[in-house]
């Protein structure tokens, strides 16, 4: 006699399980969730390499100036303040030279100060946020924040971040009366975020639309 079961035997309807209808919800559930769940867990890893990559310090900090490519010997330089690339050369109302940069997508999108000087004025512009970020030049009604440099000579750099539809995190680092030089952060704009420089003096020759800059590295023109 073959007292083994029959394999017939070891299966049952689920009709004749005990709550059977919510075990099989609560395991639909569970598949559903794990479906969800995997593709929005490595979404959220991306997006966090992502901000981690466009947050990178990339330039030296201050006390190495050889490595910023810094020039004590031309004191009168203005310096990109970010990665990217010149979207906009222009001459503002005032006469002053304004040159407007805008990071490509897996630059740093980190700011740094323009010149070597002092920070004389942080001036917060309450706008629109509407505007394309390359909506250039920019409408006088876009949100910005307006950040005054002096420098030893006397002359006033103003570095200007612009919002827009995709950039609406925009922040500064700097207080009123700190000493800054082109290697420190003073600020940053997430998700298309642009910057224009504005000075008196002259833009350098080479630097035209499309230009490919380096924050703290490209000289963008002259005060004088």
């Amino acid at each position: 006699m073959n007292d083994r079961p029959q394999w017939t035997e070891l299966l049952q309807s689920p009709a004749r399980v005990p709550g059977w209808p919510i075990k099989a919800c609560a395991g639909l559930l569970c598949v559903g969730g794990l479906a969800l769940a995997l593709p929005l867990g490595l979404l959220g890893l991306g997006l966090l390499a992502y901000i981690w990559l466009i947050l990178r310090v990339r330039v030296a900090p201050a006390g190495d100036q050889d490595n910023t490519g810094l020039s004590a010997a031309d004191p009168a330089a203005v310096f990109a303040p970010v990665d990217g690339r010149v979207v906009h050369i222009d001459t503002g109302p005032d006469n002053r030279c304004r040159v407007f940069l805008a990071p490509d997508l897996f630059d740093s999108h980190l700011h740094y100060a323009p010149v070597t000087g002092q920070t004389e004025d942080i001036t917060w512009i309450d706008g629109s946020f509407s505007y394309p970020s390359l909506d250039l030049p920019p409408d006088d009604q876009r949100v910005r924040r307006e950040i005054t440099f002096s420098t030893a000579a006397g002359h006033q750099v103003m570095l200007v971040q612009y919002g827009a539809r995709s950039c609406r995190l925009i922040q500064c680092f700097l207080r009123e009366g700190r000493k800054v030089n082109p290697s420190d952060r003073v600020g940053l704009a997430l998700f298309g975020g642009v910057v224009a420089v504005s000075f008196s003096g002259t833009t350098a020759p080479s630097l035209v639309p499309g230009r490919r800059c380096l924050a703290a590295q490209t000289i963008l023109g002259h005060t004088g």
